[in-house]
């Protein structure tokens, strides 16, 4: 239960009160590659879901462990947002019971969970992705065939700071 462990440790520490208090262009960048990511996931293994938000269960397969009762999770108050916390911890419970899919697919909502953990969030209007002032709209065509951003913590430091484009 190691992965499982870590990514509650992990959505725990995030401040749930301030999502989307803050406005950075590192949120539009982690908004991007999360539905870069969820596209080619969907591709391969298009679970019944309303894109961008995965179901893990509906995906692949339900896990063994129940994360529904956490308390981290019902600290959530947005049911999308919370929504795919609870599909995070999901994958992390499939890694641990050595599920190959979720293993190969392991870092797929890395970007959201950095999303929220720097007080971003996104939401979807009318077919397209709203985060910090910018829309994005929803299509999975056009996102499988971009190139992979770069989500470290010190290019989403840089692009907040202005010191990238």
């Amino acid at each position: 239960m190691g992965n499982l462990n870590q990514a509650v440790k992990r959505i725990s520490a995030i401040d749930w009160s301030c999502i989307g208090n803050k406005q950075a262009r590192s949120h539009v960048h982690l908004s991007k590659e999360y539905l870069r990511r969820s596209s080619i996931f969907l591709q391969y293994y298009p679970g019944p879901c309303r894109y961008p938000f995965i179901i893990i269960s509906n995906s692949i397969t339900q896990s063994q462990a129940s994360v529904d009762d956490l308390q981290t999770l019902k600290e959530i108050d947005n049911s999308y947002v919370r929504d795919i916390a609870k599909n995070y911890l999901e994958l992390n419970a499939l890694i641990d019971e050595g599920n190959q899919i979720a293993i190969d697919n392991k870092n797929l909502f890395e970007p959201a969970i950095k999303l929220y953990g720097r007080g971003g969030h996104f939401f979807i209007r009318s077919g397209y992705l709203n985060v910090a002032g910018a829309t994005d709209l929803l299509s999975l065509a056009n996102r499988v065939e971009r190139e992979p951003l770069d989500i470290s913590d010190e290019t989403l430091d840089a692009l907040d700071n202005g010191d990238i484009d």
